[in-house]
């Protein structure tokens, strides 16, 4: 804009040195280019569509063309911002032959046909100049739209990349939480349950030392290779997360239950009635369920001696091709119920281990204690 208005000043300006050259009365129209100028700067720098100030412009540019001793002074009529090319072409011929037919009604029609065709060229001329600098202008502010809407897609790309960058580091740190959760449950469940039950045979071995030194000897012997078992729990605890994939049959949970209670029943002379029948040994389900669930089987037996006295233990397993439950009932005196419900889950370790494990594969944990505690652990099966 700024450059089409000084344009148009300059053009002026040299509109006005032809006329005054061609005789024109100087003092007159200095004072309407002044007036003109004035006029046309403002409505250029503040824009206001007013008929007024287009008005005054046309009659401006009239009364400069009168003053006019040069035919080229019409030219002034092509500055019409507001009107589009052809009508300033238009008014600027008809002023032409209005005004030279009254001032020069001496010329010939020949002359005046003349001057209007040179008049015309020279209109065509600032026609084309200004819609060639039109278009230059149009497609510079095009190229530096284009280069603006790049930097701000590019700005908009950069930030994105960086939330993406910032999501797979939210996602690898809870990845990395998670695999650290598992690892210290199993660790926790595993070789904490081993060290107690070494423990306890080591107890009990001290109590029999004096009395019965070969059968104190034998429980040292097997305290020491639940010890040692202990290191081997720690690996397999470890290697759990490489074999998440893996499927197990019920079988084989079976077989890992009733092998931790009968390793319980020997190591602590305490009852624990197992009842798997109500189950089928082919169904399949994850490893990672296999683990856990025998893991919840040692957290609880423990506790149930450790915390309630427990003295006997029923551990039963059933479900289908879906599902699958683990009921474990203790006849232990605990202090559980429906109002510290709450508050042992969050302070308990170990249950809430059991509770966040079991929320996360979309299964159900119910703890209750009438005449004993009772859990019982509920996981669908889904690959």
């Amino acid at each position: 804009m700024m450059l089409g208005i000084l344009s148009q000043i300059i053009l002026i300006i040299l509109l006005t040195m032809v006329a005054i050259v061609s005789g024109a009365n100087s003092i007159v129209l200095i004072l309407i280019v002044s007036a003109l100028l004035g006029v046309m700067v403002y409505h250029s720098f503040f824009e206001e569509q007013n008929v007024y100030l287009t008005v005054s412009e046309i009659a401006l540019m009239l009364a400069f063309c009168v003053v006019s001793s040069n035919f080229t002074g019409f030219l002034i009529l092509f500055f019409l911002k507001d009107i589009k090319i052809p009508f300033r072409m238009g008014l600027g011929m008809a002023a032409f032959w209005c005004i030279s037919l009254w001032s020069e009604h001496n010329r010939s029609l020949a002359f005046h046909i003349l001057l209007s065709l040179v008049l015309f060229l020279m209109f065509v001329v600032f026609a084309f100049a200004e819609i060639m600098t039109r278009r230059i202008l149009e497609r510079k502010q095009q190229e530096r739209k284009k280069i603006v809407l790049a930097n701000i897609s590019e700005m908009h790309e950069k930030r994105l990349n960086e939330q993406l960058v910032m999501q797979n580091r939210i996602s690898e740190r809870n990845a990395r939480l998670v695999e650290r959760e598992n690892i210290s449950r199993n660790i926790h469940n595993s070789v904490g349950h081993s060290i107690t039950a070494a423990i306890m045979t080591l107890d009990a071995a001290d109590m029999l030392y004096e009395v019965k030194p070969d059968e104190a000897r034998k429980k040292m012997n097997d305290a020491n290779e639940r010890i040692r078992g202990s290191l081997e729990s720690i690996r397999r605890a470890v290697r759990v997360l490489d074999e998440e994939n893996k499927t197990l049959f019920v079988r084989d949970l079976k077989a890992e239950l009733g092998t931790i209670a009968s390793e319980f029943m020997m190591d602590t002379s305490i009852e624990i009635y197992c009842n798997f029948h109500d189950m089928e040994d082919e169904v399949v389900m994850p490893h990672d369920y296999v683990v856990f669930l025998t893991s919840v089987l040692q957290e609880l037996l423990t506790n149930g001696v450790k915390h309630g006295n427990a003295t006997e233990f029923l551990v039963v397993l059933f479900g289908d091709s879906a599902h699958v439950s683990l009921k474990i009932s203790d006849n232990g005196r605990s202090d559980f119920n429906d109002q510290n419900y709450a508050q042992r889950i969050e302070h308990g370790f170990g249950l809430k281990k059991i509770v966040s494990y079991v929320e996360k594969v979309g299964g159900c944990a119910r703890f209750k204690n009438e005449q004993g505690f009772q859990a019982i652990i509920e996981l669908p099966i889904v690959f």
